[in-house]
């Protein structure tokens, strides 16, 4: 059986710079929150990712499709910040239920929650707990954490055929432009001697998200690990005008897995545009 795994994180629903449908958010006292410019962009790449794996799954006829959201779909009302459309965070959890209706179209067998950061997804992952079991309520094949029957997780391990997959929001990598890549070998070794260590099998693949970076460890000689972590849906907040160099890494990336376990991996990536620059004659 063929297996199409589509991974992407941090939509930061509720912000005014992360992913919000074009009509809008409606506001808890009958208000709308329009989403700006960029947020009209961020939605454009959202659904031209997604048109992707459409033709993928096209290509790919009798494959399953199965989708993972690794955290921080919401925003939350966090850290005093003025960029959220609002304060009220059931809003943001129904902005990140719409903007899943994208995905959900193409009719996946079976969608992952994994819980991000309390910041933004609140104690013990509240609100993407309540997504996962509106989704799950309605039908949507979310499926529950086998350890604690919730319908999101903070780690969830998978098999995929016979491909095992890690997968959780928090991870390491390196923060400088040219430690990136080095890092994540060095990170997906760590992960493969880890579970050595522990007397259990090693993952194929461990996902991370959190640092809005795409990284790739890349297949490794003699170790079979592979650490990626993911790119994001949100564009630049204060903080990260004030703490980062780099521009965020927007996007998602999949996994194309054959009957024989052998598997491709590909992404789709947008780079937001830096400040437009001041001419002074």
């Amino acid at each position: 059986m063929k297996h199409i795994v589509v991974c992407f994180g941090d939509l930061h629903c509720g912000s005014t710079v992360g992913l919000c449908p074009p009509e809008g958010i409606e506001l808890d006292d009958g208000g709308l929150y329009m989403p700006n410019t960029g947020q009209e962009w961020l939605w454009n790449n959202w659904e031209e990712a997604w048109a992707k794996i459409r033709s993928t799954m096209l290509h790919n006829r009798g494959a399953k499709l199965h989708i993972v959201c690794n955290g921080d779909a919401t925003d939350g009302d966090h850290h005093r910040t003025t960029q959220i459309a609002t304060g009220h965070e059931g809003v943001h959890v129904n902005c990140a239920i719409e903007s899943l209706r994208v995905p959900l179209a193409l009719k996946p067998d079976s969608i992952h929650i994994i819980r991000g950061t309390s910041a933004h997804v609140g104690r013990a992952g509240g609100l993407e707990e309540g997504m996962a079991k509106a989704l799950k309520s309605v039908g949507w094949p979310v499926v529950e954490d086998p350890d604690t029957g919730t319908a999101s997780s903070y780690q969830r391990m998978i098999k995929f055929g016979n491909l095992r997959f890690d997968i959780k929001h928090h991870g390491r990598m390196g923060r400088r432009a040219h430690t990136k890549g080095p890092y994540m070998r060095w990170y997906a070794q760590d992960i493969f001697f880890n579970y050595l260590m522990d007397g259990d099998e090693a993952p194929d693949i461990a996902i991370r998200s959190h640092f809005h970076q795409f990284a790739d460890s890349g297949k490794i000689h003699k170790v079979k690990t592979r650490a990626v972590a993911l790119p994001a849906w949100q564009l630049a907040t204060e903080y990260v005008h004030r703490v980062a160099e780099s521009l965020a890494d927007i996007g998602l990336v999949w996994f194309e897995i054959d009957d024989d376990d052998d598997y491709n991996m590909k992404k789709i990536l947008f780079k937001p545009e830096r400040p437009t620059t001041v001419e002074v004659l």
